[in-house]
């Protein structure tokens, strides 16, 4: 039976990456009124940028071309910088662009937050979500006792690739620790958090017309990328990456408070010039 702990933790993983970011989304809507575009293009630049375009340099890099695929493979600090840096570019000129081009009109910190919601919410739900409701399906039918019939109406049964598979799913809800599956909604959470502070950089730059700081934003974005890919090559464990992105999106939280005096300062600079010109 997959105790009551790891299945609490599952939901709450579930909660955090779908209910989460939708009511932090209305919560914000409905509190500063930005208009539902900024959340729309910030889930859709995720999808072209990071879904898409970064996905097909993926596919070239890691598959198509023999060297790069072999040189990557073989060493982890290599793999970490191209990880880390493809995801920083692609989806920090993604949000450059959207905040240059397509909102030009929506350009107040009350934007960026609503962008960042949209970036780190699509995220969210299509890339941890439908994983973490599969741990979900499999914890209920492992205790009410169809999850060997799944198993066995696999190709090859419990011996084929997908019974293996569902096989090491079964022994991961058994007897890993509660806290593991826990672990994923709150990496989405600071996740969320972080994107938005990082749309609030970019944002920065094209409304000071500053765009040093999009390379900023790149570089900053990699570096938080690098416990995860890290993770993904087994070199950092699980908990000290979680410590890790918690510790930057509590940084990442408070940015985001103290930018709002930013853009304040920023939009009253004009004034402050006109009251000079004409007392």
């Amino acid at each position: 039976m997959v105790s009551t702990c790891t299945i609490l933790a599952i939901v709450f993983s579930l909660l955090a990456c779908f209910a989460f970011p939708i009511l932090l989304c209305i919560f914000f809507l409905r509190k500063t009124r930005p208009g539902i575009m900024p959340v729309l293009i910030g889930a859709a630049v995720f999808i072209v940028f990071a879904l898409i375009l970064e996905q097909i340099l993926h596919y070239a890099i890691l598959s198509a071309i023999p060297q790069t695929s072999a040189f990557l493979k073989e060493n982890d600090w290599a793999y970490v910088i191209y990880g880390a840096m493809a995801a920083g570019i692609f989806e920090e000129f993604g949000r450059f662009l959207a905040f240059f081009f397509i909102m030009k009109k929506k350009r107040e910190w009350k934007h960026g937050i609503a962008y960042g919601i949209g970036h780190g919410g699509i995220e969210a739900v299509l890339l941890i979500f439908p994983a973490v409701l599969n741990n979900l399906i499999y914890a209920v039918m492992i205790n009410t006792g169809s999850f060997d019939s799944l198993v066995t109406s696999m190709p090859g049964g419990a011996s084929g690739a997908a019974g293996t598979a569902l096989m090491q799913v079964r022994d991961s809800l058994l007897t890993d620790s509660s806290w593991l599956f826990a672990a994923a909604g709150f990496e989405r959470i600071f996740t969320i958090i972080i994107q938005i502070a990082l749309s609030l950089v970019v944002l920065y730059a094209v409304y000071t017309k500053k765009y040093l700081f999009v390379g900023l934003a790149i570089l900053l974005h990699a570096a938080i990328d690098v416990p995860a890919v890290l993770f993904q090559r087994g070199v950092l464990p699980l908990w000290v990456t979680e410590i890790i992105v918690g510790i930057i999106a509590v940084a990442g939280f408070i940015f985001i408070l103290k930018s709002k005096l930013l853009f304040a300062q920023k939009e009253n600079e004009p004034a402050m010039e006109t009251t000079e010109a004409h007392p």
